[in-house]
């Protein structure tokens, strides 16, 4: 029996155990995976009673992704880079600590060495982004709304060279400049500038958002972009892709991707619509 969960704050509305229990339906599997509210700065505690003996697995979401790093669990090397790890997995007497975002970013970037790239915002998400893109960009460019926290990036993607813009620059035009935007901040962030895309006609033909939110879904900026004419990567094909790795790696079990996906993306899309 396998037992499974995500971890957060707020969980509430995580699709995680739609996709995980469907999968563990369609493997044959005997599991149960839930979501379990917990808020920044009591992961600690909450894993000192939930050992690994017990728990296959942990998926990890807001804010623990970053918290996780600190509590001296083994750390794969692209998690301990980045400072953000979104997959606990049972190691003997103990966790261990990896990044499957990353896993999921390398198969959904699938990105021209010449393209020019920008990411907003410095989380654990977007430092996962980030250490996708190494070595299949040279310049990605960062817009923050505090544009000191990108002071420590570098070293996540040796190979790329990050340029640390303020939010408040990145306007419609200055959005249109780049063949793909990562966007990884809550959606009140870029509202104004996807009013800003639908208010100035912006043509985002041949360009693509990757928008990591799927609550709420579609977010004003995916709606804007795609009207413009931009190809998207939604937050459900994230949560999809980088479910697939902890499914493999929670059941131990190998499947078809591909199949898997197809499945896991209409099962999400059905319930995002209601």
């Amino acid at each position: 029996m396998i037992n499974a969960a995500v971890l957060g704050s707020p969980i509430s509305h995580s699709l995680s155990p739609l996709l995980h229990n469907r999968a563990y339906e369609i493997l044959g599997v005997s599991g149960n995976y839930s979501a379990i509210e917990v808020r920044s700065g009591e992961l600690s505690s909450f894993l000192q009673s939930h050992s690994p003996q017990e728990w296959r697995g942990f998926s990890l979401t807001m804010p623990l992704k970053e918290e996780v790093i600190s509590l001296g669990f083994t750390v794969d090397e692209v998690a301990r880079r980045s400072r953000s790890a979104n997959t606990l997995c049972a190691d003997g007497n103990s966790f261990r600590a990896l990044s499957t975002d990353y896993l999921a970013f390398e198969t959904l970037l699938e990105i021209s060495s010449e393209a020019r790239v920008a990411v907003i915002g410095a989380g654990g998400t977007a430092r996962s982004a980030i250490a996708a893109l190494d070595e299949k960009v040279s310049t990605v460019d960062l817009f923050l709304r505090d544009p000191s926290k990108a002071a420590d990036l570098n070293e996540i993607a040796p190979g790329i060279r990050i340029r640390a813009n303020s939010f408040v620059e990145l306007t419609a035009n200055r959005f249109a400049d780049y063949d793909w935007v990562i966007s990884t901040v809550p959606a009140f962030v870029t509202d104004e500038l996807a009013l800003a895309l639908a208010r100035e006609g912006a043509d985002l033909s041949g360009h693509t958002l990757v928008e990591v939110l799927y609550n709420p879904w579609p977010t004003e900026l995916l709606i804007a972009a795609r009207s413009a004419g931009a190809q998207i990567v939604d937050g459900l094909d994230l949560l999809v892709e980088q479910a697939l790795h902890q499914i493999s790696i929670f059941t131990e079990r190998d499947f078809d991707f591909t199949q898997m996906r197809t499945e896991l993306l209409r099962t999400g899309l059905t319930q995002l619509k209601g």
